[in-house]
């Protein structure tokens, strides 16, 4: 839980590199700790949310492109969970 409440304040800091650190982090807790998937989704997702006015034009940012990579790699790994076969 510390890892997580870590990664989480990390989401905002000025340097891009812990950012990418914290979101990958978030990601790999996912897989670690599937109980705290639903939290970090929303966090991400909210996270995201709050930087749409950096992310409309050009080019997302490297973090944005980041959480949405994470986000679309669980949720492919939690859609062959569910399906048979």
């Amino acid at each position: 839980m510390e890892l997580f409440n870590r990664s989480a304040g990390q989401l905002s800091d000025e340097k891009m590199e812990v950012r990418l650190a914290a979101i990958y982090i978030l990601g790999e807790i996912t897989v670690d700790f599937p109980d705290l998937s639903g939290p970090v989704f929303k966090l991400l997702q909210n996270h995201l949310t709050g930087m749409s006015a950096e992310i409309e034009g050009e080019g997302a940012p490297v973090d944005a492109r980041a959480i949405a990579e994470v986000l679309r790699r669980r949720a492919a790994d939690e859609f062959q969970r569910q399906t048979p076969g």
